[in-house]
């Protein structure tokens, strides 16, 4: 299955919001019963007064204004984004929901989450497993009682999520990058200079790797597709993040011409890719597959086989977790080191 779109994921979420509101209600409904919670255990008070001495801000998003106060310590990350930007400002979430798929194990709602893709080498204790952001566990939610949660927080879940903590949906727009999000969520947790600083070095690596990729840049075409199957191919433009990320090291994107009307992520067939003309193809695994998966049906298709990228060597794969889902300054940092190491000879040894 082929890596959804944002307009795929908007239908997803209205065909899916009334069984979804109804099943986190009745939820909430079981837990406020108080022969479902030990008095003093569990239970918490939602929204209470501020201390007069608590400093409060708003912070506004696209679906209103999340109000928190004091010390935000105990956060619920719900998708890898969320966690990508904690722990960039060093925060240790509670409580994790990974992407459906790319899930390590079977983790299990309420326990430890032992592995978590790319990030989770940052973690100094395993968070919580709250299930997935397609599908997160309101009841495990519940029971951590959160400071705040924080994720790109599908609609027909924030007004449930807001009556068990402060909640704060990030952006989901590839034009707004997770610089802004970073800001943003560094004045809610008292640390905008460390988020400043992350973001000046997040400049500096990209200005490193532009000067050494410089003589690439200045000749190659990079073509980015998500493959989840021969049968499910997609362009990405430099409206994308990854494909944007590509644009400003200095690299030119292939795309289709005339280019679809705004379209970012445009669909394509295995038979018409030898009509574009690119030097390097970079391959992003999606959906369901595995990098080694896509990799060997690549090489075992005749066409791709004969595409002047694939007769040079000059065909690269990569996961879609790391380029496309995660979306923040390690993710960034971990995309430039591959980036180096895939297309850079080995003896430029500049330190990112």
């Amino acid at each position: 299955m082929a890596e959804p779109t944002a307009q795929a994921i908007k239908r997803g979420e209205l065909q899916a919001k009334g069984s979804t509101r109804l099943l986190l209600l009745t939820t909430l409904a079981v837990f406020s019963i108080s022969g479902c919670i030990a008095p003093g255990k569990h239970k918490r008070v939602i929204h209470s007064p501020a201390d007069s001495n608590t400093v409060c801000q708003g912070i506004q998003h696209r679906s209103g204004t999340t109000k928190v106060c004091g010390q935000l310590l105990d956060v619920v990350a719900l998708d890898p984004h969320a966690l990508d930007l904690l722990l960039a400002l060093g925060i240790q979430p509670i409580g994790y929901a990974e992407d459906r798929r790319a899930l390590v194990g079977s983790p299990t709602s309420g326990k430890p989450t032992i592995q978590i893709k790319y990030l989770g080498d940052r973690l100094t204790r395993p968070p919580i497993h709250v299930g997935t952001w397609q599908f997160p566990s309101l009841e495990t939610i519940l029971k951590l009682k959160p400071d705040l949660i924080l994720g790109r927080i599908q609609p027909s879940l924030y007004a449930n999520l807001t009556q068990i903590a402060p909640t704060l949906p990030l952006a989901t727009s590839d034009q707004e990058r997770w610089q802004n999000s970073l800001l943003k969520l560094g004045k809610a947790m008292n640390r905008e200079a460390l988020a400043q600083a992350t973001i000046a070095q997040h400049q500096q690596r990209m200005a490193i790797t532009r000067t050494d990729l410089k003589p690439l840049t200045q000749r190659a075409k990079i073509l980015l597709l998500s493959v989840s199957a021969m049968n499910q191919i997609q362009i990405f433009t430099d409206d994308t993040y990854a494909g944007g990320l590509l644009k400003e090291l200095g690299f030119q994107l292939v795309v289709p011409e005339p280019l679809p009307m705004q379209q970012s992520e445009i669909n394509i067939s295995l038979e018409t890719l030898p009509q574009l003309q690119t030097d390097t193809i970079i391959v992003m695994a999606s959906g369901n597959s595995s990098v080694e998966s896509v990799s060997k049906a690549w090489w075992n298709n005749a066409i791709l086989r004969s595409l002047p990228a694939s007769q040079t060597q000059r065909v690269y794969f990569v996961d879609y977790q790391l380029w496309s889902r995660i979306e923040g300054p390690i993710s960034a940092e971990l995309i430039l080191k591959q980036i180096r190491s895939l297309l850079l000879a080995p003896t430029i040894e500049t330190k990112v």
